[in-house]
């Protein structure tokens, strides 16, 4: 007689759902989780990430030499894990059938169930296009929204979909499980974190009071005239020169996270009202698609339709003032010479120690930095480091 089998969680998505948190939720809590009989897998934070690039056969950026294979390794110890494993990235909605295939066929002797985390259309638009600005795009929201409303055959467009078309996702990930095993968990409006956790607990089989839920995720939102600085700034030739690294820590992290959306009073982004007649349409039909497919819904279906819209209509996203923006792009620009002064008093600092530096044996100091750069933090710190002294050897001259 044989036990029961492993049981396999594939958490694919949506972006924008609350995926990071309930990921660093997870990460965070992985040896309570183990001690409840929950296998969240992989060595590294962003395992399921490069596992997610390896499934899909997609590059990001810079290339890294862990995800080859990186997917099978993940569904090894899927399978060899006697209880229940998490397997968790947004990414992961947007793959083909072919990728879909390979991944249950990996999981082959386990009970597979998916989980689709989802939030209301009306709120994901915007939050998309402002992500997309944070990926040096430089659209108008009016462009954005336009090809999604026309399915039009653009990059932006054909991502969005790929990631945001829930019926779809379910379709194709859901195709050959059960509609009982497949699971959908709609963010309840106003319900916060906890209810966000407590859903996808419920589904995984654990007791959500076992794991420290109470994290600070940092994915603050920029406002109207701030993501318009950042588009304005995406224009700009000279930002070609530089490389996804440098970009990704002085743009995406430094000024849009760090200084932007971190700027009072800002004009929350928000769907306009001219856009909500095919928003509410489309919504309704996804609904009535889920509904229909019985599949097991945890939560209120109805909490992915649009909010009724109270009070006066929000401000378009492409009609922040010039005065908004020059406001906007004058803090930015005060918080970047404040930047370059730590780095520059930084480089000086260390250049003062170089001679002291110099008695290291030059393999220690290899290493060291080899170790540090490794760090996600360390990363992002050497690379800013780089980038000033660079900076600064050039003004010296």
């Amino acid at each position: 007689m044989t036990g029961p089998r492993s049981r396999v969680l594939l958490h694919v998505g949506t972006p924008k759902s609350g995926t990071t948190y309930l990921q660093e939720v997870l990460w965070s809590n992985r040896e309570r989780l183990r001690d409840a009989g929950v296998l969240y897998p992989g060595d590294r934070p962003d395992a399921h990430f490069l596992a997610t690039l390896d499934l899909r056969g997609i590059d990001y950026h810079v290339p890294d030499p862990d995800t080859a294979g990186s997917w099978d390794r993940l569904a090894a110890q899927a399978r060899a894990w006697p209880g229940t494993t998490v397997i968790s990235h947004e990414m992961l909605a947007a793959a083909d059938p072919g990728a879909v295939r390979h991944a249950l066929a990996s999981l082959s002797g386990t009970e597979v169930h998916l989980v689709v985390t989802a939030r209301d259309l009306a709120r994901q638009i915007p939050a998309a296009w402002q992500e997309d600005v944070k990926n040096r795009g430089h659209q108008s929201f009016g462009e954005f929204a336009r090809d999604l409303r026309d399915r039009a055959d653009s990059y932006f467009a054909t991502t969005f979909w790929g990631y945001q078309d829930l019926p779809a996702i379910l379709r194709t990930w859901g195709a050959d499980l059960p509609p009982e095993r497949v699971h959908v968990l709609p963010l309840a409006r106003g319900g916060g974190r906890d209810a966000l956790w407590r859903r996808f607990a419920e589904v995984v089989g654990v007791d959500p009071a076992a794991v420290d839920g109470d994290l600070e995720v940092q994915n603050a939102s920029m406002g109207v005239a701030e993501t318009n600085v950042l588009r304005l700034l995406n224009h700009e030739q000279a930002m070609d020169a530089l490389d996804w690294p440098a970009y990704d820590a002085l743009v995406k992290s430094f000024l849009a996270v760090d200084v932007l959306a971190a700027r009072p009073g800002a004009v929350p982004l928000r769907l306009p009202a001219d856009e909500h007649g095919w928003v509410e349409q489309w919504s309704k039909d996804a609904v009535e698609a889920v509904r229909a497919a019985g599949y097991d819904v945890v939560g209120d279906l109805d909490d992915l339709l649009p909010a009724p819209a109270n009070g006066p209509d929000p401000v378009h996203p492409d009609e922040a003032s010039g005065t908004e923006v020059r406001d906007a792009a004058v803090h930015a620009l005060a918080a970047v010479l404040r930047r370059f002064t730590e780095e520059r008093r930084a480089f000086d600092e260390e250049r003062a120690r170089f001679e002291v530096d110099r008695a290291r044996p030059p393999g220690l100091r290899r290493a060291l930095a080899h170790r540090v750069a490794r760090e996600p933090w360390g990363h992002r710190a050497l690379q800013g480091y780089r980038v000033a002294r660079a900076a600064w050897r050039r003004r010296s001259r």
